[in-house]
């Protein structure tokens, strides 16, 4: 692998179909990591006739939404719930014939008065509501759609300043303290405005959906998200867990991913992960370590534990810790999800070490016990770019390097870090970029009237 500067003439690998009707031939594709949007485009690339090889470093699939068994029930250690704005992630439930129910209800939890109550809706109540929604006709009109880029450049200032300068301080007050509590940030000017609007725009709550799969509002997988994912592992021809990628090699004629366990010679490569987490094994080109250098992501953990004594049956917002960047290291939020088990999924910000000595007294500040802890698993959540970046279009530069030297990038980067955002945005790039093989031009045309309805 190179270390110096690299410099390539741009190579699109976006063939178009062929004259006289004929599409294209089939293509090897090599997605690194198997989470949700690696996922999602390996087996969109599978059915329009391509042929994929997946590669993940951890032993199972899903990423971020792997899930785990404690006395028989399935506790998720990430990504899980569902809103009415989830309908590609419904549509892969339905094909799959995945079984779903409704999620805990959601509260606030007063750490000193040990009260919960429901989160505040005044934002959708009051004429700021009516405010946002002209602005967001006006400024940013494809904030719901997949991806980021159309919206970055409007959305760009720390999230405060925005929200001030456009009377929406209720809009933090309605949905400041979930955000927080899900791992996407603190409410401050570290924040750009468009990661706290994307994600309320996918509670379901700023816009009418439809009902999902029979639920009128949140739902999740049952047994566990995880299971959906190796489900799509199962369906698709060649996914390898357990394989460290030692470097990659992009060339005039394809790429070559050399792994511990041998090379991977492929025409495409897909990459699922941040590109600052796969930077030192990639042969990157300045633009791509530039991009790579401006990637912050946030300090996220999942703590699954047996605690005693606490209030039950919900997921629970702690509303002190999620107030200011200060309180990290103590709990955010913690899921109690089966009535009759101890056994809560505990989340924190921070470092290793504050969540493990904080964790304790969190549980006894609520009047409870740490009885046992499971498991502990540390995240690099929400990679995004800056307020600063993001003005200065880092995400269209992004945007501009998919299909140069035979790369596309998916994800939570270029897509936002929720599920349904990953899978769309995925889902989106396949059938843009790779058309399907001769043969099924019912798939082609489908995937068509998918993208203009």
């Amino acid at each position: 692998m190179s270390t110096g500067e690299i410099s390539r003439p741009h190579t699109d690998t976006r063939q178009p179909a062929l004259p006289g009707g004929q599409l294209r031939s089939e293509r090897r594709v090599v997605v690194i990591g198997a989470g949700p949007g690696g996922l999602a485009a390996a087996r969109e690339l599978e059915r329009a006739g391509h042929r994929v090889t997946v590669l993940e470093e951890q032993e199972t699939v899903a990423g971020k939404c792997q899930s785990v068994h404690v006395d028989g029930r399935a506790h998720d250690l990430g990504g899980h719930i569902c809103t009415n704005q989830y309908e590609r992630t419904a549509q892969l439930l339905t094909e799959l014939d995945m079984e779903t129910e409704r999620t805990t209800r959601y509260r606030v939890l007063d750490i000193e008065g040990r009260t919960a109550s429901r989160q505040t809706m005044s934002f959708l109540r009051d004429g700021a509501f009516r405010r946002y929604r002209a602005l967001r006709e006006r400024e940013f009109p494809r904030i719901a759609e997949p991806g980021l880029a159309h919206s970055a450049r409007a959305l760009a200032a720390p999230v405060t300043h925005w929200l001030a300068e456009h009377g929406l301080e209720s809009m933090a007050e309605s949905f400041g303290t979930g955000y927080t509590a899900a791992g996407y940030g603190y409410l401050d000017d570290r924040t750009p405005a468009l990661n706290f609007v994307k994600y309320a725009e996918m509670t379901g709550l700023l816009s009418q959906g439809p009902e999902l799969l029979g639920h009128g509002g949140a739902f999740t997988v049952t047994g566990g998200f995880g299971t959906l994912w190796q489900r799509v592992a199962e369906e698709l021809k060649d996914v390898r867990c357990a394989v460290r990628v030692v470097s990659v090699e992009r060339h005039e004629g394809g790429v070559r991913v050399h792994t511990d366990s041998g090379p991977v010679e492929a025409d495409d490569l897909v990459l699922a992960v941040p590109l600052d987490r796969i930077l030192p094994f990639l042969d990157a080109t300045a633009e791509e370590r530039d991009l790579a250098t401006r990637i912050v992501s946030n300090d996220y953990h999942t703590t699954l534990a047996t605690a005693s004594g606490l209030p039950e049956n919900a997921f629970y917002f702690l509303d002190r810790h999620t107030a200011t960047r200060e309180a990290a290291g103590h709990c955010v939020s913690y899921h109690h999800r089966y009535p009759g088990s101890d056994v809560r999924t505990f989340y924190s910000y921070g470092r290793p070490e504050d969540v493990t000595a904080l964790l304790g007294a969190d549980v006894a500040e609520l009047g409870g016990r740490l009885e046992e802890i499971h498991l502990h698993r540390q995240w690099a959540f929400m990679p995004h770019f800056g307020s600063d970046d993001l003005a200065d279009g880092a995400l269209d530069r992004l945007d501009a390097l998919q299909g140069r030297d035979h790369t596309y990038y998916v994800g939570g980067l270029p897509a936002f870090e929720l599920i349904e955002c990953t899978v769309a945005h995925a889902q989106d790039l396949a059938r843009r970029h790779f058309p399907p093989v001769g043969g099924t031009p019912a798939l082609h045309e489908r995937t068509e009237k998918e993208e203009t309805s």
